[in-house]
């Protein structure tokens, strides 16, 4: 977040950031963390702009401006470890910016994924079955580092379905915390 909130400061908009921690050692469910994340920030504020963002993306350009436009928006088209280049045309994956009433439409993200990929191609889908069409800035402006981790492999149980309990809220001047226990 130390990277981020002077980017956002410099674009001079009103934001709020919700970290969505998977709690325990159930299967990772990004797509269900992203649900439960416009659900509680929903709860807090009247967001009519929600982006989508993945931990270990950091932008490199204060011109990819972290707002909603008529459609939804990949604003993560252009990352290091791809060469700046778009892997596939139906990437929507990693930094996505949608409307919460394109949200509503969408019927949020898929919560069968378990594991590492396969939700943000759902999204893409879910997307193009709605008419709308995916944006994306210059590929210069899009740009972004993505931190070392150890990469995952998809898991093979990513299609099971899965429920949460909310577990509270830790709030903090950088943005709202929240620990959720992902169960079967």
């Amino acid at each position: 977040m130390h990277h981020l909130h002077p980017i956002l400061q410099r674009q001079q908009i009103d934001y709020g950031i919700y970290v969505i921690e998977q709690t325990f050692s159930k299967p990772f469910n990004r797509a269900k963390l992203f649900n439960i994340g416009y659900s509680e920030a929903l709860k807090h504020n009247n967001y009519s702009c929600l982006i989508f963002h993945d931990v270990d993306l950091l932008p490199l350009n204060d011109r990819n401006m972290y707002a909603c436009s008529q459609q939804p928006r990949h604003m993560s088209s252009s990352i290091n470890i791809f060469r700046y280049n778009l892997p596939y045309a139906e990437l929507f994956g990693g930094v996505s910016a949608i409307s919460a009433a394109q949200f509503r439409k969408l019927n949020g993200f898929s919560n069968r994924y378990f594991g590492w990929g396969g939700e943000d191609d759902d999204m893409y889908e879910r997307v193009k079955k709605q008419r709308m069409s995916i944006t994306r800035w210059p590929m210069h402006i899009s740009r972004y580092t993505m931190l070392s981790h150890r990469k995952e492999t998809p898991s093979e149980h990513r299609f099971e379905q899965a429920s949460y309990t909310f577990l509270g809220t830790l709030c903090s001047h950088t943005g709202r915390k929240l620990p959720v226990n992902i169960g079967s």
